[in-house]
């Protein structure tokens, strides 16, 4: 016999369940499966974002970076039991948001800029309230951790809606390994296409000379020929050179087989790297003479001013216990005073060593990196100051200045030693000194390494 109500009942119930699946899809959290970042297809999938894309992911960059460390700090300071003004958190990100389209990797980049204001303008209070949410109401579980790429950037769930769910599942520290990627391939091919230029006046020059046998070097007798690349010396593995004392402002070298372990670190390398800003220079001094003398130059003296600024005599209760407050990486190797090895400025002759991988797998020209402390799969890139046009020119005025290496160590150090002793080094510094001034007279230094 039919029976309506009992018809009508079960098509209410198949209505409701597929309501409430169609409301579990529609809650479900960012896909598991990210884009393998070693991927090619990953990567050309990141180098084509739009501009939209690129300024909502190196805003959450620069906002994972900058604005959680303060409210980190924050909350620690709360726990702790000390004094917190109300509504500080909310002045934090409030204030980090709002300048987020100041950051530097936004602003070099016209487009990038633009969209970053767009964004702003449209989704600033939406931005605010996520950031504030992640950041003070959740509670901070790293496998719980809540990926602020999706949140922000997704094209299907994100606020600003800007980037391809693929990408936007890419995690922060992923997204700026494909960014410093990027620029290292992008140098990468400028430098190919210099060699490739100086290659051919080189064999345009070998030729006249084979035309006129009677061409001299400077001692009477023919000079050599070929490019430089030609006579740079073969790859290959120096001898360990003992580091420095700690404290002592000199440069540290690092050659292929320690540099893993005094650059990185991490257990399975041994070392307390992995808790050390470590700023390495990956040197072409043969190739590259001037601006290996300038780099050099700007190094030692960032070197000697962060070791200057660092020097504190040990702070002990009654009972001889290091009481200084051990922050984010605070362990590390001390000396026989007590002091802790908390920044390293270091340089590799990249002709003569092999640079182990990944690290190097980029490094085809003088490049100046920083490998911040707990962060080492976040390292940041010094650009060098080469004008567009003149990438393959080898000048003392292209190399960072101290105030470009000291103003990244202050901006971008894992330990908060290393960003107070560089904000020190900076204001102590004399102004011509942070400007590299006299590095024009460095032009004809060549380092022996």
């Amino acid at each position: 016999m039919f029976r309506p109500a009992a018809v009508f009942r079960a098509a209410l119930l198949a209505a409701l369940a597929a309501l409430a699946a169609a409301q579990i899809v529609t809650d479900a959290p960012p896909p598991t499966s990210r884009g393998d970042p070693d991927l090619p297809q990953t990567r050309e999938k990141f180098a084509q974002r739009s501009p939209a894309c690129v300024a909502c992911q190196r805003a959450v960059a620069h906002l994972d970076e900058n604005m959680l460390p303060r409210v980190f700090d924050e909350r620690a300071k709360a726990a702790r039991g000390g004094s917190s003004e109300y509504g500080t958190f909310s002045k934090i990100i409030e204030e980090e948001v709002s300048g987020m389209c100041r950051a530097q990797t936004i602003q070099m980049e016209r487009d990038t800029r633009k969209a970053c204001v767009r964004m702003l303008d449209s989704h600033e209070e939406k931005i605010v309230k996520a950031w504030y949410e992640t950041a003070v109401v959740e509670e901070m579980n790293a496998e719980d951790e809540t990926n602020m790429n999706w949140v922000m950037c997704s094209e299907s769930r994100g606020i600003a809606k800007a980037c391809p769910d693929e990408l936007a599942t890419l995690d922060v520290p992923t997204v700026v390994r494909l960014e410093t990627r990027g620029r290292f391939d992008e140098t990468r091919r400028r430098n190919e296409e210099a060699r490739k230029r100086r290659r051919g006046d080189d064999d345009a020059k070998n030729r006249r000379n084979n035309a006129n046998p009677f061409s001299k070097g400077r001692d009477g007798l023919r000079g050599p020929t070929g490019s430089v690349d030609e006579r740079a010396p073969k790859k290959m593995t120096q001898r360990e050179i003992p580091r420095p004392p700690i404290g002592s402002g000199m440069l540290e070298t690092f050659v292929s087989s320690d540099f893993a372990r005094r650059a990185i670190g991490g257990r399975d390398r041994g070392g307390d790297a992995d808790v050390t800003d470590v700023l390495v220079y990956f040197a072409f001094p043969r190739k590259n003479p001037a601006k290996h003398a300038a780099t050099m130059d700007t190094l030692r003296h960032v070197s000697n001013a962060i070791a200057r600024a660092a020097r504190t005599k040990p702070q002990v209760d009654k009972g001889g216990k290091d009481t200084r407050a051990r922050t984010r990486g605070a362990r590390g190797p001390k000396s026989p005073a007590g002091e802790l090895h908390t920044t390293v400025v270091a340089m590799i002759d990249a002709e003569r060593n092999e640079i182990p991988h990944p690290w190097g797998a980029s490094i085809d020209g003088p490049a100046v990196v920083l490998f911040p402390a707990s962060g080492k799969e976040k390292p940041r890139l010094l650009p060098f100051r080469d004008a567009e046009s003149a990438q393959d020119l080898d000048r003392p005025s292209d190399a960072p200045t101290p105030a470009d290496a000291l103003a990244m160590l202050q901006r971008s150090g894992g330990r908060p030693e290393t960003r107070e002793a560089a904000g020190v080094a900076f204001a102590h510094m004399e102004q011509r000194t942070l400007e590299g001034a006299g590095r024009d007279t460095l032009e004809d230094e060549h380092d022996e390494l």
